[in-house]
């Protein structure tokens, strides 16, 4: 009885525990790959920041090095999306972005006094006020008004992430009349990635997808935890999930399947979409003679589609948020894939 114990012990530890070992991997950093996750990393390193109380808070710029500690180590879980089926899941079949709650915004809201000068040339539509420091920020990061609210607020966006939390603290300390400044955020977006390290150095990721009822924050998610040690190495840890009704099945992927446009998005190299952000329409110029194109949003989810002649989308009604316009060939073949803002 012992000895079959002891054989049954045995087989157990021969046995393959694919998901739970460490998988070597690299660092570089796919085009794609930066493309498409530029929000979610500048976002990340923002929380980042905040949660360590960083120096780098006060930069209204994100830094660099911040931004490339996360990508690097989102780079590793993404170069194994061929050998680790979880990887797969997360950036090519379920697309998880990090939204809900993200301060990687393009919009900012700033509360002024009605009777000022700011409130004056707000209400006129100019986006320059007279105020020389203000107007220096602004022109500084290509802010442009896009409404201003009679109870006297201005509603700003750019085509940059900042550190907006920064930028806030520079302008309700420097510029009198200003009484707040904050992030414009967008309601109702589902899905996050959530970053930290651990004392060894290893870099911890969980990308969570959310779905059902997403305006309220979603019914249910599932999760996927990795773990991305020094030496490059990845390590799928496990999984999570719940619902507030109860746990459900994840949907159907909504298949982005980045990995398959990495070789191609060189073909048509002068493709531009234009003006991005966009309130009203979105126009493309270089595209291809023939096929057709696709628009998803952050969470996958096909929006539109038309052929290349249109020339342009009307887009007006669309929720604000980040969106991913894809090119194909006649023959279906993906050519091109390229990331667009709705304010």
């Amino acid at each position: 009885m012992k000895s079959n114990l002891f054989a049954f012990i045995f087989l157990l530890s021969c046995l393959p525990f694919a998901s739970w070992s460490q998988i070597p991997s690299d660092y570089t950093i796919p085009n794609v790959l930066r493309e498409a996750y530029d929000r979610d990393v500048k976002g990340m390193a923002i929380k980042r920041m905040q949660a360590q109380n960083s120096p780098d808070n006060a930069l209204i710029e994100i830094p660099a090095a911040v931004q490339d500690s996360i990508l690097e180590g989102m780079a590793a879980i993404f170069n194994l999306s061929n050998e680790l089926p979880e990887a797969d899941s997360v950036f090519n079949r379920y697309c998880v972005h990090d939204n809900f709650g993200s301060p990687a915004l393009l919009g900012f809201i700033v509360g002024v006094d009605t009777n000022s000068p700011i409130a004056q040339a707000w209400a006129q539509g100019s986006t320059l006020t007279g105020n020389a420091i203000l107007d220096n920020l602004l022109t500084t990061y290509n802010f442009t008004l896009q409404n201003y609210i009679s109870f006297g607020a201005g509603v700003l966006y750019t085509d940059q992430y900042l550190n907006l939390f920064a930028l806030a603290d520079s302008i309700t300390a420097s510029v009198p009349g200003v009484s707040y400044a904050e992030p414009d955020y967008i309601i109702g977006n589902a899905g996050r990635i959530d970053y930290s390290t651990d004392e060894l150095g290893n870099r911890l990721f969980e990308f969570r997808y959310e779905w059902n009822d997403c305006f309220d924050g979603c019914d249910n998610f599932y999760s996927w935890f990795f773990t991305v040690a020094p030496d490059c190495s990845v390590t799928f840890t496990g999984t999570d999930e719940g619902g507030f009704f109860g746990i459900e099945d994840l949907p159907a992927p909504t298949d982005c399947q980045l990995t398959t446009g990495v070789k191609e998005l060189g073909l048509f190299p002068d493709f531009r979409l234009f003006p991005n952000p966009t309130n009203n329409t979105l126009h493309w110029q270089a595209a291809p003679e023939h096929g057709f194109w696709q628009i998803h949003n952050a969470q996958g989810q096909l929006v539109q589609r038309g052929q290349w002649s249109s020339k342009a989308v009307e887009v007006a009604h669309w929720p604000a948020g980040l969106y991913y316009l894809s090119g194909y060939s006649a023959s279906g073949e993906k050519v091109l894939k390229k990331a667009w803002v709705k304010m």
